[in-house]
């Protein structure tokens, strides 16, 4: 039997996501399961795409208008004729879950996971979708979500509470390396991550950050935007230096003092998890999405879009010397109990109904 794997996901790096996958088709194939990929035509030439399909059958589907395009379900229905023991089929990321659904023979169990923070989208148009989605066109299918507040807005949209529940993200623990680096001498005192410009909250860290006495130097990881949106926004935004995405972040952990996670929305994120685990501290805005965080004591919760909040927090970040080896060790044993990818493993396959030890 088969597991489709459909992922509305093509970044420059596989990431966490994939990784996980990986591991999960790696249990499954214990069990007899062989897993498969459907991803995005952009993800076609990317090099960890390339090397998944040295090791798994993988499909591309439309990206542009992947919703209503009959080539989308055209593709979907090639992929059931091709595999016709697919027995699950589980969408990522909201973009193919309506064709997998529409598409998918009877037998098959079908999963929607949402990854994202939907109920925070503003415009008309993309509210109307999940409206549409949620409530009218999810059939049979089970949805899983990484954050309860957003599988709350799905309820209330009208999805059914009995095909529902929550899993956590599970992040590769062997990936992120314990920050050895002298405190003193990293050379950031915060970083943050900040290709989505404002639902990071880089704007934030940056007007807290200047009411900060003396020098401060603040690493942001952004796109081709990223400066352009610094400069129109903080003119005198001394002491910022955009850092280009890296495949291995363990290098920018190493030269930062603090991480700062001050997101107006998230899902369940990564970044958050994995600056953690790597033993920095991290200043958390208190969003419903970032309330898990509380019980790490390596986390310091400031209010949401209270500039400052994030600046006193800053300020007592930088009269602070590192975390204690017993405040990073209890943080790092929470995430390896309830948030490592072998936990998500067994989540995942406890939904798919596959037994494990």
């Amino acid at each position: 039997m088969k597991v489709l794997q459909v992922c509305a996901y093509a970044p420059p790096y596989e990431g966490n996501f994939i990784k996980s996958l990986k591991a999960l088709g790696k249990k499954l194939a214990e069990d007899g399961y062989e897993m498969i990929y459907a991803l995005p035509d952009s993800a076609r030439d990317i090099t960890w795409c390339r090397a998944l399909a040295q090791e798994t059958a993988v499909y591309f589907l439309p990206l542009s208008k992947a919703r209503i395009r009959m080539k989308t379900y055209r593709m979907l229905r090639w992929i059931y004729r091709e595999n016709p023991d697919i027995a699950i089929i589980h969408s990522h990321f909201e973009l193919y879950d309506i064709p997998v659904t529409m598409t998918a023979p009877k037998h098959v169990m079908v999963f929607w996971h949402l990854h994202d923070a939907i109920s925070n989208y503003a415009d008309f148009k993309n509210r109307m979708i999940c409206k549409i989605q949620y409530r009218y066109l999810h059939k049979s299918s089970i949805l899983l979500s990484v954050s309860q507040k957003h599988m709350a807005y799905v309820l209330r949209l009208g999805f059914p509470a009995g095909q529902a529940r929550y899993v956590p993200n599970g992040l590769d623990t062997d990936r992120i390396l314990m920050v050895t680096s002298p405190y003193a001498a990293r050379p950031y005192d915060f970083l943050i991550f900040g290709w989505d410009f404002e639902r990071k909250g880089v704007d934030l860290g940056i007007r807290a950050m200047e009411l900060l006495p003396g020098n401060v130097c603040m690493g942001v990881v952004g796109d081709a935007n990223t400066p352009r949106r610094i400069t129109e926004l903080h003119h005198n935004a001394e002491g910022v230096e955009v850092l280009e995405p890296v495949a291995d972040i363990n290098g920018l952990y190493e030269k930062s003092k603090c991480f700062l996670h001050i997101s107006r929305a998230e899902g369940l994120s990564y970044a958050l998890l994995e600056a953690v685990y790597a033993g920095l501290p991290v200043i958390c805005s208190d969003i419903e999405e970032n309330r898990f965080a509380e019980r790490f004591p390596t986390v310091h919760m400031v209010r949401n879009k209270n500039v400052e909040d994030i600046r006193d927090a800053m300020q007592l970040r930088l009269q602070a010397d590192a975390c204690s080896s017993e405040q990073i060790m209890q943080s790092r044993q929470l995430i390896e109990e309830e948030y490592s990818i072998s936990r998500w493993v067994k989540d995942m396959l406890d939904c798919y109904g596959v037994k494990h030890d």
